[in-house]
């Protein structure tokens, strides 16, 4: 069935408003390489449900010292996930914004959530790699972060797009109840 942005996005909305923990909370992971849009798009269309960003993260960690950030990945990564885990337990909608670059990693979040009986939403950010590229080097200039190189965020945002078609499979269909593609 085919369904417009914005139904899309009241359905979502309709389904995590979860005040008082008897619904179903939900997992929301919006996906996209690097400068697709992941938080501008998130912030847009998913107000009041909590997000998890690595990024964010890893600039806390690091006090905004981009090179000591590269080293702290890894840590922030441990910490995001323990920030879904205790949502999870505590059936509460949150969201994730990340490149979607690690299959597997992305994989064991749905299946995590689907343990702890969420609704589960995939959204890719589909961007064109010229204007993501633009985007990055912006953003670097305005000291919102370090530069990524060129060859990197081509690869985050094609990464991006294989993980979301290989998540349409039908042996993960069972992990993940809506899915979307946003052009951004």
């Amino acid at each position: 069935m085919q369904m417009t942005f914005k139904e899309f996005i009241n359905i979502i909305e309709n389904n995590t408003n979860n005040t008082n923990n008897t619904e179903k909370a939900e997992f929301i992971l919006v996906i996209g390489g690097s400068a697709s849009g992941k938080n501008y798009i998130f912030e847009k269309n998913f107000k009041g449900i909590p997000l998890v960003d690595n990024d964010e993260i890893t600039k806390r960690l690091s006090g905004g010292d981009f090179e000591k950030a590269r080293k702290l990945i890894s840590k922030a990564t441990e910490e995001a996930n323990k920030m879904l885990t205790k949502a999870f337990e505590k059936n509460e909608s949150i969201g994730q914004v990340s490149t979607g670059s690690n299959f597997k990693g992305v994989l064991n979040k749905f299946i995590k959530a689907k343990s702890y009986g969420m609704k589960c939403t995939l959204v890719l950010i589909d961007t064109d790699i010229k204007k993501a590229i633009k985007r990055n080097k912006e953003r670097a200039e305005a000291g919102k972060q370090g530069l990524i190189p060129d060859w990197k965020v081509e690869k985050t945002n094609n990464t991006a797009r294989e993980t979301f078609k290989e998540l349409q499979k039908s042996e993960y269909k069972q992990y993940i109840d809506e899915s979307k593609i946003i052009k951004n």
